[in-house]
């Protein structure tokens, strides 16, 4: 089970991870569009050669469309490599999703504000006890208010 956090933070491998997905797609689909740029640039340098007559206007078209189509290319090969995430297992191997005690607490049985069990959890990072034990001895819950949600979150 995944160690409890803040609501709103992730964890800092969700946070690299993320990061990592966000480069890929900006480096992937980033050479994509800038060759088909690179092309469009081409093909304004190819009409001025053809109007002018000129011979380097010619040879900067090539090299830009030639660059352009190997960023195109190399950017819809990366995207063709991508890495298939499996699908879901649907044996009996599969995680199941227990609710945490403090959101079962907060947002099912509203017997705590969420500030209140943010306070409690600080106390248990210091203390290394069960939350509910800091709940109950603050009294914010009563002894058979935790064992129903327990029961609840025992459920699952």
């Amino acid at each position: 089970m995944k160690p409890e956090t803040r609501a709103g933070q992730e964890s800092e491998e969700g946070r690299q991870e993320r990061a990592r997905d966000v480069l890929w797609i900006t480096t992937t689909w980033g050479r994509v569009v800038l060759g088909l740029g690179l092309a469009a640039i081409a093909g304004v340098s190819f009409g001025h050669a053809w109007t002018n007559d000129n011979m380097s206007l010619w040879v900067v078209g090539g090299v830009t469309l030639l660059t352009g189509v190997l960023l195109v290319l190399s950017g819809l090969y990366v995207r063709s490599q991508a890495v298939e995430l499996p699908a879901p297992s649907t044996g009996e191997e599969r995680e199941e999703l227990v609710p945490l005690l403090g959101a079962l607490l907060v947002y099912k049985y509203q017997l705590i504000s969420h500030a209140q069990l943010q306070r409690a959890l600080e106390e248990q990072r210091r203390s290394t006890r069960l939350i509910g034990e800091i709940l109950v001895e603050q009294r914010l819950v009563t002894e058979e208010q935790l064992q129903t949600a327990l029961a609840h979150q025992q459920s699952y």
